[in-house]
């Protein structure tokens, strides 16, 4: 498998880790928010009640924009770009990007990686940067190397 199928690979299969984790834990303030109405309740019980429904309907929204955002990222073209922009794996001197979809940094052959979305900050650095540049960030230099 080439590396650019490999760490696209490896962020898919990532957000979709991610978005079970979130999965699990709105499942779990759902069912906190789901009192036993022949028990004795207090006020406090309805409080939390609240703060768990409120709290399953925040990660239930952030569920859906991961959604979208992992569809987006599958059904971008892949195939092989001469500047950096969305599809394109960008190997600089220290770490690389995918751009298409934030994730985690993650270490792949020794080298790091991470996913960047174009509201990356760093992106409007990187947008339209070819092999052989040089960028600037956060007082931190990259030498791009390759973009695949």
């Amino acid at each position: 498998m080439e590396l650019k199928e490999e760490i696209r690979n490896r962020i898919i299969e990532q957000e979709r880790n991610l978005l079970s984790k979130m999965r699990e834990v709105h499942k779990m303030h759902t069912s906190a928010a789901d009192l036993d109405e022949d028990s004795s309740l207090s006020n406090e019980d309805f409080a939390q009640q609240d703060q768990s429904r409120e709290s399953a309907k925040g990660i239930e929204n952030r569920i859906e924009q991961n959604k979208i955002a992992l569809d987006l990222f599958i059904n971008l073209d892949h195939k092989p770009k001469l500047k950096a922009e969305p599809g394109a794996l960008v190997l600089t001197d220290s770490l690389n990007f995918y751009i298409g979809i934030p994730s985690s940094i993650f270490e792949f052959d020794g080298k790091k990686y991470i996913g960047l979305d174009t509201n990356a900050p760093i992106y409007s650095v990187l947008n339209n940067v070819q092999a052989g540049d040089e960028i600037s960030f956060n007082d931190k230099n990259y030498k791009i190397l390759e973009i695949l």
